[in-house]
């Protein structure tokens, strides 16, 4: 969690950098003699500062901040972290991150996100019916799959069997049976894009041709479209149900939830029933609150339609199963979708990680070609077609055919690359059921292209672009000040017990526990309850757990108990009355009736290093890094050049 933190805090993924263009003569501070420019300081002080102009006192609090990272950046440079197989793997996985942007066709982007737009605010619901064929399969087998699926299509289209029919009887779709073939409402990045494709250039009622995916052969029928739903904010009370419960288990969750859905049609408050009530602690905290739901699969199919059917605020709705319980859901707000302009970049990002970004890649490599001069020689193929139909194709045979395999298949920039390289990477790379081998050469030639393009491109993108240089650097140092930091602060923290003990006996009164009450509490808003509750605890035959179960024979809502070490402070119901050790007389307190059973009270005192734990290894932290880094001031001499730091002022950026 820490590493996230630090490189989100400090990094962001695409930027317009107005600095690169400074200087390199502007030296702003030096370490051991080691320059650092004004432009990497002001890098990351301008991505760090809301306002749009610099101050000098801003600069002085900030230069401190920057002095502390690089020192620490240079510590673990001089340990040699930068050189490890665990930093070098992270720093190329982050590489490989960052290069996305700069590897694609803007314009043919811009296309993809229109239209990635247009079917999340456009959703769609459909039905298919699925032949299954490998993606490597023969061109017979591919035949008689094509040929299937054809075949289905006609017998929905002469009237045999409706689609609904004919994808419960034929599809290959384990789920037809159950289903159908109906897949519901959907929009953009919910199928795969073949398929989604197919979906959206059907209208609707109409059946479409059949069409490949990487799973085989699709037909399908698209049924609607509506406008998309947009988000909505709610709260639920939820009471857990699992499929291995107990009928009677089950009975009392489903009266449970009718009981608390009473209550809420007689007025009481659904923030306090959720608070009390609702299995799901996370949000019952909240009264329930939850996260911003949009229509995009993150719930169960029953709890979105649920949550999207209530049409205004403080709508409530009817107790509901799904998978996971009972629920009652209550509208808190709702936000239709929004405009291109603020669906924009999010649309970007989930392009970048579909496969759709496959077309904005084409382009991209056709102007690659175009660029770097690029030419081939494709009929130089023919004995590379001949060489992989010999059983024996693999290293081996190629090497011994290495001087039949000189000639240039295709050139760009100052490379070239013989038929013999691309045996080799054929010989590497064979896959073990090739299909038709001109296609599948074919197809390995392409890609083979491909790669060694982008790999040029990769290893130019530092001198082509200058703010993918700088972004690089900073990942490369928020990856050391992570691993420097966990060596010297955080692990050091947790692993050496002994000065953590030592720590906390000299600092033990910053963690005090308050003044406490040990007890058990019986609450209720029924007074026959308590003191029913107070007539079988007095007598002291009855464990807690037999009196609740007792008393909550009928609904399980009747009453509730509590028990544990409680802070004075926390007690409010407590306030307007006097106890005494043991079990007190049943009292009213704001609406409720309480039974206390007053076991002890525990005095202020510090508590113990397991009671506190987190917070007594954060501030160990904190000191471990005030020490370590009064060491690094120590054995480095830095030294600001404050002129050029002060250039910034009145600056914007």
């Amino acid at each position: 969690m820490k590493r996230i933190t630090l490189i989100s805090l400090l990094f962001v993924f695409v930027i317009k950098f107005n600095f690169l263009s400074a200087q390199d003569s502007d030296v702003l501070l030096t370490i051991n003699g080691s320059p650092v420019f004004k432009s990497e300081f002001e890098q990351i002080y301008w991505k760090n500062k809301k306002e749009n102009i610099a101050t000098k006192e801003d600069l002085d609090e900030y230069i401190g901040l920057f002095k502390n990272f690089k020192l620490k950046v240079t510590a673990a440079e001089e340990l040699g972290l930068d050189t490890v197989n665990k930093f070098i793997t992270e720093l190329q996985g982050y590489r490989v991150q960052l290069e996305k942007p700069y590897l694609v066709d803007t314009s043919s982007n811009e296309s993809l996100i229109k239209e990635a737009y247009y079917r999340t605010v456009n959703e769609i619901s459909a039905s298919h019916i699925l032949v299954k064929v490998d993606a490597n399969a023969s061109a017979k087998d591919t035949l008689l799959a094509y040929e299937k699926i054809s075949s289905i299509r006609r017998n929905i289209t002469n009237k045999k069997y409706s689609f609904k029919e004919a994808a419960t009887k034929f599809s290959e779709d384990p789920s037809a049976k159950r289903n159908g073939g109906y897949l519901g409402f959907f929009g953009a990045f919910r199928m795969v894009y073949k398929f989604e494709n197919a979906c959206y250039n059907t209208n609707v009622g109409e059946v479409s041709m059949p069409f490949r995916s990487q799973f085989g052969y699709h037909i399908i029928e698209v049924h609607q479209t509506r406008k998309g739903r947009g988000k909505v904010k709610v709260a639920h009370i939820m009471v857990s149900t699992k499929e291995d419960d107990s009928e009677q288990k089950k009975a009392n969750n489903e009266k449970k939830i009718n009981e608390i859905h009473a209550k809420l049609l007689n007025g009481e408050s659904f923030k306090d029933l959720a608070v009390e009530y609702s299995d799901d602690r996370n949000s019952a905290r909240k009264g329930g609150e939850l996260d911003w739901i949009q229509s995009s699969g993150s719930y169960y199919k029953e709890f979105e339609n649920a949550v999207f059917s209530l049409e205004n605020n403080n709508d409530i709705s009817t107790p509901f199963l799904t998978p996971a319980g009972w629920h009652i859901v209550k509208r808190l707000d709702y936000v239709p979708l929004g405009d291109f302009k603020s669906l924009k970049n999010e649309l970007k990002m989930k392009i970048q990680k579909n496969v759709r970004s496959e077309i904005s890649k084409k382009t991209f490599i056709s102007k690659l070609k175009k660029e770097y001069s690029f030419s081939e020689n494709l009929e130089k193929l023919a004995p590379i077609y001949k060489l992989i139909n010999n059983k024996g194709f693999g290293p081996n045979l190629v090497l011994e055919n290495k001087k039949k395999l000189e000639n240039v298949l295709f050139s760009f920039a100052d490379s070239s690359y013989s038929q013999f390289d691309f045996a080799q990477h054929l010989a590497r790379t064979k896959s073990r059921n090739m299909g038709e081998l001109e296609s599948y050469v074919n197809n390995k030639y392409k890609n083979y292209v491909t790669g060694k393009l982008m790999a040029f491109e990769k290893s130019r993108l530092e001198i082509k672009h200058p703010d993918f240089k700088a972004l690089l650097k900073e990942y490369r140092d928020g990856i050391l000040l992570f691993e420097i930091s966990d060596q010297m602060i955080w692990s050091k923290a947790i692993k050496d017990t002994t000065g953590l003990k030592n720590f906390y006996n000299n600092n033990k009164n910053k963690w005090m526990w308050e003044d406490r009450l040990e007890l058990e509490v019986f609450s209720s808003s029924d007074k026959k309850a308590i003191k029913k509750a107070y007539s079988l605890k007095k007598k002291g035959k009855l464990k807690n757990d037999s009196i609740l179960n007792y008393l909550n024979k009928d609904s399980q809502l009747t009453i509730k108990f509590e028990e544990g070490k409680k802070n004075k402070s926390d007690l409010s119901f407590l306030k307007s009355v006097k106890i005494s050790s043991g079990i007190n007389k049943p009292f009213t307190f704001e609406n409720k009736f309480y039974l206390v059973n007053y076991i002890k009270e525990i005095p202020s005192s510090p508590k113990e290093i397991h009671e506190a734990e987190g917070a007594i290894t954060a501030a160990y932290q904190e000191y471990l890094e005030k020490q370590w880094l009064n060491e690094l001031k120590n054995n480095y001499k830095i030294e600001v050049n404050y002129d050029v730091l002060y250039s910034i002022v009145n600056k914007p950026n």
